[in-house]
């Protein structure tokens, strides 16, 4: 592909198992799912995946390499087409868990370090392709090889295929969101403009803050709701 201008990269990916991505603005017993990955998300697997494969070779100048790959990922822009249908299945249950306060609560008063909770989550059926168009970069043959190698977006076991033939570059971004046809409303996060990989490493002692180091957005999904219940929302693409 030809690298000399910035430009797009449009690339498909076909859902094989329900996905779940626990909402930023969710707790951690009542979690409500984003409908597709999220920019922030996207950018976190490039990353793993960058890492994964060229970390190794950058141990004796692993700082240097980082910002300056880190900076070129943070910065794309990243346009979200959905699936052609959606059903989101809520689920509620019990579980015993770790209690994370034990080890900073107050050594005076018992603790239990495994407790009960009900935890409401939900998963979500994707039925199609999920496209995502990013840029503006130069690095586009850089960018397909690690689009290319993402096998799941969110938590663990949410398994995508990549559909080589599916993909292409261009000039324009792709996907823009046009108000003349219906939308719904989604939480998009994505990472501030002037964060460090160092703030959204979690092995680092440095913390990302919120509306700056991740930023929430609302985006703006070409979807209908078809049907609804205390069980199920089912929605379809424009």
């Amino acid at each position: 592909m030809p690298t000399e201008t910035n430009q797009w990269l449009t690339v498909s990916y076909q859902p094989v198992s329900l996905f779940t991505l626990k909402r930023s603005d969710a707790t951690n017993m009542a979690a409500k799912s984003n409908l597709v990955p999220t920019p922030y998300t996207i950018k976190m697997a490039l990353l793993k995946v960058m890492l994964e494969n060229f970390g190794k070779h950058h141990a004796n100048d692993f700082a240097k390499w980082i910002k300056k790959e880190f900076t070129w990922i943070r910065d794309l822009q990243i346009y979200i087409q959905p699936p052609e249908r959606i059903i989101v299945n809520r689920n509620g249950y019990k579980l015993r868990y770790y209690d994370q306060t034990t080890d900073k609560a107050d050594k005076t008063r018992p603790t239990l370090a495994m407790q009960d909770g009900f935890v409401f989550r939900e998963w979500v059926f994707l039925e199609g392709e999920l496209q995502l168009c990013l840029g503006p970069t130069q690095r586009l043959e850089e960018l397909e090889n690690l689009l290319s190698q993402i096998n799941y977006f969110g938590k663990r076991s949410c398994f995508f295929q990549y559909l080589s033939d599916r993909t292409f570059s261009s000039i324009e971004p792709q996907l823009q969101s046009t108000f003349d046809q219906g939308f719904i409303l989604q939480p998009l996060d994505d990472m501030g403009k002037t964060t460090t990989f160092d703030k959204i490493n979690p092995f680092s002692s440095e913390r990302a803050i919120l509306n700056k180091d991740r930023i929430p957005t609302i985006g703006f999904l070409p979807l209908r709701l078809i049907e609804t219940s205390t069980r199920y929302d089912f929605y379809e693409r424009y």
